[in-house]
């Protein structure tokens, strides 16, 4: 295999782990969204801080770099916040 063969078949990769994350981003909206519905009616807060800190504990702890596990932490933070705001639109707030 030739460099541009690798070069190509490496970014033919990145594409797929990229559609991979679109996926199981969206999955994982979903599911937050339907957690939402049911804290609603069943009159619990939407917002729990502890359990937010719990999922970024766990990510680091998963984390098997090379990912820093500083950088890690950061990216599911953007990811909790991006889906709270989807909720928080949804509902109108």
């Amino acid at each position: 295999m030739d460099a541009n063969e690798r070069i190509s078949s490496l970014r033919e990769r990145v594409d797929e782990v990229d559609e991979e994350l679109v996926h199981l981003l969206n999955e994982r909206a979903r599911l937050v969204q339907e957690l939402a519905e049911y804290k609603l009616e069943a009159g619990i807060p939407l917002f729990d801080p502890r359990r937010e800190e719990e999922i970024l504990r766990r990510v680091v702890e998963i984390n098997e770099g090379p990912i820093y596990d500083s950088s890690m932490r950061d990216i599911f933070e953007l990811i909790m916040h991006r889906i709270r705001d989807i909720e928080l639109q949804r509902r109108g707030e």
